[in-house]
């Protein structure tokens, strides 16, 4: 796997974790979560124009992040 694509997906799950974080909040900013959540589109995108394919993109992300497949 490149390093590109595995940087994309640490930079998609810590933009994830940013907003589940700003969703926890009592009164979480709506302007942050928009702007984490076009960030977290925007490296999708990017991931998708390497590897277009949906299937092969969850198995890569799983590989990615050291998580087994899951059964069908």
């Amino acid at each position: 796997m490149s390093n590109l694509i595995e940087r994309l997906i640490a930079a998609h799950q810590l933009i994830n974790r940013e907003i589940r974080r700003e969703l926890a909040r009592i009164a979480p900013d709506a302007l942050r979560v928009r702007d984490l959540k076009k960030r977290r589109l925007a490296i999708k995108d990017r991931l998708f124009r390497h590897i277009p394919d949906a299937a092969e993109m969850r198995r890569v992300a799983r590989l990615a992040l050291g998580r087994r497949p899951a059964i069908a």
